[in-house]
């Protein structure tokens, strides 16, 4: 779940010009190009953290496919590491290559699949979770007139987390009168056709991750181009712990059991099982004790790897505390005790840059 309240913790604005779809250090932590920055969404950051887990529920799932299903709920607990870091992808690609209509359209799949490290066959997959998931939004806005009392507005509805439209290549003399249900993949919210050449793929987030990447709402954070590439070579948990921590300030302290629930990490359910509607446990948990060492062991691992400079449980309080590196967050507190001045590349520092990367 999201939740859009304001914060006074808001965006670096950065101009970004338009941009290669690809660029090498995407796919590669060590390439020493010209720090290249954008914007993560803090929202769309949390709701990683929050969803990124094993699908568990007994309604039929989106991970079930590849095949066509219209009863397929929207509404999901939880989805892959995968899908969550496809996520993070387009949002960087989407600020670089979008439309006056606010579209990015991708042209070659296999360039993204690489970046990835996946198949364009995966790809597509991804991109179906993306466009089928929907989140509830609570958004509260605070109107202010002059010689009156302020006005708070509450809204509470849903989005999907992008919008995401398959243009497929028709076969010769083909119709769409040619094409039922047996010859899709994906479900009645989001599909594509199978064995069939995808001839673009039309990429748009969310209005309110639109919102957050321009400064409303939540904010954004930069980052640089290895947040992809960082995150791949993450644990499930360490990652979701990335995410939870790039969207906060660098220096953080937080409970266990906060940290733990549902609007946070989502660990619940691993720690005391899963219930029915009657109250009854119907499958039993892995403990408080063992997921607060996979806790330990995630920020141990995001330290080793250059993300932490320290961490530290107390035991007496229960309450975790952590201090990030900007080796791949660039927030600004960061970058004022630095004193680091950010400069967008231009174009042909950006091409040197990316000169391998796949045409």
């Amino acid at each position: 779940m999201t939740f859009n309240f304001m914060s006074d913790n808001k965006d670096i604005k950065v101009e970004t010009p338009k941009q290669p779809e690809i660029r090498q250090k995407f796919f590669n932590t060590d390439i020493k190009a010209p720090q290249q920055l954008h914007k993560q969404a803090r929202g769309y950051l949390k709701t990683t953290a929050s969803l990124v887990g094993k699908d568990t529920t007994p309604q039929k799932s989106l991970f079930e496919i590849p095949h066509f299903d219209i009863t397929i709920n929207p509404y999901k607990k939880e989805f892959s590491k995968m899908t969550a870091i496809t996520g993070n992808l387009l949002l960087s690609l989407w600020q670089a290559n979008k439309d006056d209509k606010e579209i990015y359209t991708i042209n070659n799949l296999s360039e993204i699949a690489r970046v990835l490290k996946t198949s364009t066959q995966e790809l597509k997959l991804y991109l179906i979770y993306l466009g089928g998931y929907q989140r509830p939004i609570i958004k509260l806005e605070v109107i202010k007139e002059q010689g009156k009392k302020d006005k708070r507005i509450l809204s509470i509805y849903s989005d999907k987390i992008f919008y995401i439209k398959f243009k497929t290549r028709l076969k010769d003399n083909e119709t769409e009168e040619n094409i039922n249900n047996d010859g899709k993949v994906g479900t009645q919210y989001l599909s594509f056709i199978k064995d069939r050449d995808i001839e673009s793929v039309e990429v748009m987030p969310a209005k309110s991750i639109q919102e957050e990447i321009a400064g409303q709402g939540l904010g954004n954070v930069l980052v640089d181009d290895s947040f992809v590439a960082f995150s791949l070579g993450l644990t499930d948990l360490a990652y979701k712990l990335f995410c939870f921590s790039g969207s906060n300030k660098p220096t953080f302290k937080i409970g266990f059991n906060k940290l733990a629930g549902k609007n946070f990490l989502n660990l619940e359910t691993q720690i005391k099982g899963t219930f029915n509607k009657a109250g009854k446990r119907i499958k039993k948990g892995n403990g408080k004790a063992r997921i607060l060492q996979r806790i330990k062991d995630a920020l141990a691992e995001l330290k080793v790897k250059g993300h932490l400079t320290k961490w530290d449980y107390d035991e007496q309080t229960e309450f975790f505390s952590w201090t990030y590196s900007d080796a791949v967050f660039k927030h600004k507190e960061l970058l004022k005790k630095k004193n680091l001045e950010i400069e967008t590349p231009k174009i042909d520092q950006i091409e040197q840059a990316g000169q391998d990367k796949i045409g």
